[in-house]
């Protein structure tokens, strides 16, 4: 059983660790909240509770967070740790933390899964330990509990530890700690410290055959709220002018802009792997898909995370193995200023292909299949009382 979090980021890394179990020949079911980030699920599904952002009420949820996200007030306020992402989302609301882990135990105790796989979804990690079933899932190292910033924020999972009869530990980063097995999609040059029972495994999927192709394109996505649409779309602008080049900006409502001779071309989504062959610079927002996206491509990155302590994180890691830039403020010109530097200045990149070979020889989503069978094994032994050779593992 896969579980996910709110978020787009973590329903694709779901969907390509799913698919890497079926491909070695076990069952995989999904349990997801279709939150509008959920689409075309690889596996069967089982539905669970969505959460609202901040635990508010849907009713106003609905209509307060679109309207933020739309000016961009989301990145206004500074992030200080995972613990506070989870909070904002509602992730760590009782009452949806509650709904939740029932919801997951029933599932559980209908299906029996071998294991657990969570995708940052705490009430998975709680209602495997409940039902006694091996628990594993991704994780990196600033959702690490030494990153903690708000334990407050925890006090309701916490009260339902406590009642469930589990250790309660001050952070809910604790509980995710305590997976089985840890699995960072990332490498040690970019997370040097990412804490107990930790595996790199890089790159999820294999990373594409670079053949040799004009770079004649940028590509801006700087999240879903993070700045106002009108801000990227201006970045986009000025980097039209700055880099001579035609632009698309994701994230941000369809339209078509020109600056310079060039186009700018805006739309909510665009396919990325049909831009990133070809784009001169990828700016974005620090999250980890774009991160690695941009790495297996060989793109140099100009990584604008606002005040979100994770993103941060990420853009200090690519700009210190030198493979970016990172800009604090969304400031348009700023912005095409430092991918006029990169452009420009071939050191600060210098490290992108030795990056790129790092994370493609750590394995992808077949080690954590492989890590997840040799667990299992050696629990069923470990249960029957035999060595962990004799054991067969459940397909």
């Amino acid at each position: 059983m896969v579980a996910r979090s709110r978020m787009g980021g973590p329903w694709s890394r779901a969907q390509r660790v799913a698919r890497a179990f079926q491909d070695g020949g076990h069952e995989v079911v999904l349990a997801w909240g279709d939150d509008g980030n959920c689409a075309n699920p690889v596996a069967p599904t089982h539905e669970i509770p969505v959460p609202s952002p901040l635990g508010l009420p849907e009713a106003i949820a609905r209509h307060t967070f679109p309207l933020a996200s739309r000016l961009g007030l989301m990145g206004r306020k500074p992030v200080h740790s995972f613990e506070e992402v989870l909070w904002l989302t509602g992730a760590l609301d009782e009452r949806y933390t509650r709904a939740t882990v029932d919801a997951l135990r029933a599932h559980m105790r209908a299906i029996r899964p071998d294991v657990v796989y969570s995708e940052f979804n705490l009430a998975a990690v709680i209602a495997a330990r409940a039902e006694g079933i091996p628990c594993v899932g991704s994780a990196s190292q600033p959702t690490t509990a030494s990153y903690a910033s708000n334990p407050r924020k925890s006090a309701g999972i916490r009260r339902l530890l406590r009642e469930m009869g589990m250790p309660a530990p001050a952070s809910s980063l604790t509980v995710l700690e305590g997976m089985r097995r840890r699995f960072i999609p990332s490498c040690p040059t970019l997370e040097p410290r990412a804490g107990e029972r930790a595996v790199y495994c890089g790159f999820l999927d294999e990373p594409p055959t670079l053949t040799p192709t004009r770079r004649d394109c940028v590509l801006v996505y700087l999240g879903a709220g993070s700045v106002p649409a009108g801000v990227a779309v201006r970045a986009g602008r000025e980097l039209a002018e700055a880099l001579g080049c035609d632009v698309s900006v994701a994230g941000v409502p369809e339209a078509v802009h020109t600056a310079r001779g060039h186009t700018v071309r805006c739309a909510p989504r665009f396919d990325f792997s049909e831009l990133l062959p070809r784009a001169r610079v990828f700016v974005h927002h620090g999250g980890q898909n774009s991160m690695m996206d941009a790495l297996s491509y060989e793109v140099p990155q100009l990584i604008v995370p606002g005040r979100v302590f994770e993103r941060q994180f990420n853009a200090e890691a690519v700009e210190s193995a030198r493979c970016g830039l990172t800009v604090r403020a969304s400031q348009p010109a700023l912005i095409a200023r430092a991918a006029r530097r990169l452009v420009d200045e071939p050191a600060l990149t210098s490290g992108i292909r030795g990056l790129r070979e790092e994370l493609t020889s750590l394995g992808g989503a077949a080690r954590i299949v492989r890590e997840v069978e040799e667990l299992v094994v050696s629990l069923s032994a470990s249960r029957a009382g035999s060595p962990p050779g004799l054991a067969q593992t459940g397909r």
